[in-house]
């Protein structure tokens, strides 16, 4: 599976856990929600580090499912916690090794659906982390591929099991 860092996560890193600055803050709170590009490795209809939200689908530019009907589809919250009650990030592990190693934290799993119906736009290929409820809009942290395009339909649900490795 392919996974990206987008710009505004390293610029968390850079500015707020290593300068301290106050021109970044984390979000209130972290949401899931399900895209139609795939994260692949920097080709021409890929993720790019300084994507954004879109409706418009373009080399830079995330396009969220149901942006024009939802049909039942929102983003899911994952709260900013770790190993609490309800839906939040396991405690993080270390793996050693120098070539596939570093720290890693998965977030329990997500559901979205069941869908009542088919949710235009179609056709999740990723899934992105990124802050706020309102569809095609926020910041976006990170993303990977889903294992395959799902195009959804009546009574559908996807489960998503976001996972991020610093290496």
């Amino acid at each position: 599976m392919a996974v990206i860092a987008f710009q505004r996560l390293s610029q968390l890193v850079t500015d707020y856990v290593l300068g301290a600055s106050g021109s970044i803050t984390p979000p209130a709170s972290w949401t899931m929600g399900l895209a139609t590009t795939n994260v692949g490795s920097g080709g021409a209809t890929d993720y790019a580090r300084n994507s954004v939200w879109s409706a418009t689908v373009g080399t830079t530019n995330i396009n969220e499912i149901g942006v024009t009907t939802p049909a039942g589809y929102a983003r899911q919250t994952i709260a900013k916690t770790i190993a609490q009650a309800g839906i939040d990030w396991g405690t993080s592990t270390f793996d050693n090794t120098f070539a596939t190693g570093g720290q890693s934290s998965a977030a329990d799993q997500v559901t979205f659906g069941a869908f009542s119906a088919a949710p235009a736009d179609n056709g999740a290929n990723s899934w992105v982390l990124t802050d706020g409820t309102t569809l095609n809009a926020g910041q976006t942290y990170f993303a990977g591929d889903t294992a395959a395009t799902r195009t959804f339909a009546n009574g559908d649900t996807e489960k998503v099991t976001a996972t991020l490795k610093a290496g």
